[in-house]
C-alpha cells in the first residue's frame, strides 16, 4: 500500500503543474475575448492553488489502476468518482459551477458522457493493441 502511496504522490506531482497553465489559457482567452477584463488577486490565488490541487489529485488517482489486487471495474469506479468529486469541489469551491439541482445535473451528466466516451476510445485502443501483440506472437 506504500508504494501505491508514494506513487500517487508522484504522479500527482507530475501533473499538478498543468492544472494551473489550463487557468491561465482560460483567462487568456476570457481576455482576449472581452468577457473578463479584470480578475482579483483573492480570484486567481484561489483559481491557481485550487487548480493545483484539481490536477495533482487527477494525475494521482490512475494509480488505482496499478493495483493489481483490484479488479478493472472497481478501478474504473474508484476513479471515476474520485474525479467527480475532485472536479465538482473544486468548480463549487471557486463559483465556476452554481450550487443548484440543473446546473450540478447538467454537469453529471456532462461528467459522465466524457467519461464513458474516453474510457471506450482507452478500451478500443488497448485492445487493437493486444490483437496486433497476439497476432505477431502467432507469426
Amino acid at each position: 500500500m506504500k508504494k501505491h502511496i508514494q506513487e500517487f504522490f508522484k504522479i500527482g506531482l507530475m501533473a499538478c503543474g498543468g492544472g494551473p497553465l489550463i487557468l491561465a489559457i482560460v483567462y487568456g482567452i476570457l481576455g482576449a475575448v472581452g468577457t473578463v477584463e479584470t480578475v482579483s488577486v483573492q480570484t486567481l490565488v484561489l483559481g491557481v492553488l485550487t487548480s493545483l490541487l484539481l490536477a495533482f489529485i487527477a494525475g494521482g488517482i490512475s494509480v488505482v489502476y496499478r493495483i493489481e489486487e483490484l479488479p478493472l471495474m472497481w478501478a474504473s469506479l474508484i476513479h471515476a468518482c474520485v474525479l467527480y468529486l475532485d472536479y465538482i469541489l473544486i468548480y463549487l469551491l471557486n463559483g465556476w459551477l452554481k450550487c443548484e439541482w440543473f446546473p450540478l445535473l447538467v454537469f453529471t451528466g456532462i461528467f459522465l458522457a466524457g467519461y464513458i466516451l474516453i474510457w471506450i476510445f482507452i478500451y478500443l485502443s488497448i485492445r487493437r493493441n493486444i490483437r496486433k501483440l497476439n497476432e505477431k506472437m502467432r507469426a
